[in-house]
């Protein structure tokens, strides 16, 4: 028999569903007008997801309108030159996400009917789906009844199915989660477990007098230890340079740890150089969180291939956010 540690018993599993209907009707009467959610598409829902990994909300939407009218099909995003696809990402960060976009609509194409399809299983073969995002689509897009489990989800099922003031294991919690789908609205109730852990089941302080589930959850007076999905990032020094000479900026496109393959930088070394600094950004990247001093100087790095560029040719170029913000502070650009 397995223990109350390991596994949900049945009567924890059978509260959270009896909890259901409560949580949907909140969810109703209090999700956010989020533009991805009028006529959830596949094609919408796609961008939406890509777009809402790793950032914040309020970020993704301006982008996602723009890139609506931008490339609003699968057919118009295949074909758009890549370069056109980082200049409508510039600031979004993790350039990985346009790339296998791009690389999804290209597949998108090539199959029958031009449309992803609507298999869980089917929609992980394709190019940046993985197992979170593969649920999200086949739930909300086709209404198949797929788990959509990411970070807010455990933390809300870990919290609701506590024992003692414990959670329950990650996979543990992936498999309630699949348990928990209706197969009835699939799409409603993966948005609703999100929408909870977005806005009432926070991570910190959460709002639980608020919660449409507190009289289900057993963790309002005894919070469970915040689960970890991903590790505490790693500091990490680097030093950019701002080539500047007669009104012109040194661009290149390598980065010493080959990042932002594809965007024009500012060059950056791994080592400070002779003279004061100017200032110095902070930034995170992928498991990073990257301490930068930036360098004014005259001459590009020796060595580095690159060219001078001017203040147009620089506002047309993409540029990462860190250093788009770099040149803004100076007016550059």
């Amino acid at each position: 028999m397995r223990s109350q540690a390991t596994s949900p018993s049945l009567p924890i599993e059978s509260k959270i569903r009896l909890g259901l209907p409560k949580l949907y009707a909140w969810y109703r009467n209090n999700r956010r007008p989020l533009p991805w959610r009028t006529h959830p598409t596949p094609y919408r829902t796609a961008v939406a997801e890509f777009m809402c990994q790793q950032t914040r909300i309020a970020t993704v939407i301006p982008y996602y309108l723009r890139w609506m009218r931008t490339f609003p099909d699968w057919s118009r995003l295949a074909r758009a030159p890549f370069a056109r696809i980082l200049r409508a990402w510039e600031g979004l960060g993790y350039y990985r996400r346009a790339r296998f976009l791009h690389s999804l609509a290209q597949a998108v194409i090539r199959l029958p009917g031009k449309e992803l399809p609507a298999d869980p299983g089917a929609l992980q073969k394709l190019p940046g789906i993985g197992d979170y995002t593969a649920g999200a689509i086949a739930s909300i897009a086709f209404g198949k009844t797929a788990p959509a489990f990411d970070g807010n989800v455990a933390r809300v099922l870990g919290r609701l199915a506590a024992h003692s003031g414990r959670t329950l294991p990650l996979a543990t919690l992936r498999s309630l989660a699949g348990r928990l789908v209706p197969s009835r609205h699939p799409g409603l109730h993966n948005q609703a477990l999100m929408e909870l852990g977005a806005l009432v089941c926070l991570p910190k302080n959460p709002r639980c007098p608020a919660c449409p589930l507190r009289n289900t959850c057993p963790s309002a007076k005894n919070l469970p230890s915040t689960l970890r999905l991903k590790p505490s990032p790693t500091l990490q020094r680097e030093f950019i340079l701002l080539p500047k000479r007669k009104g012109k900026i040194w661009l290149t496109q390598h980065h010493p740890q080959a990042r932002w393959r594809g965007l024009h930088l500012l060059p950056t070394i791994m080592r400070p150089p002779a003279g004061s600094p100017h200032t110095e950004i902070r930034y995170p990247f992928t498991r990073y969180l990257v301490r930068a001093t930036v360098f004014i100087t005259r001459n590009p790095p020796a060595k580095a291939s690159g060219r001078w560029m001017s203040s147009a040719e620089v506002r047309r170029v993409t540029l990462p956010a860190p250093h788009r913000k770099i040149l803004d502070s100076l007016g550059i650009g």
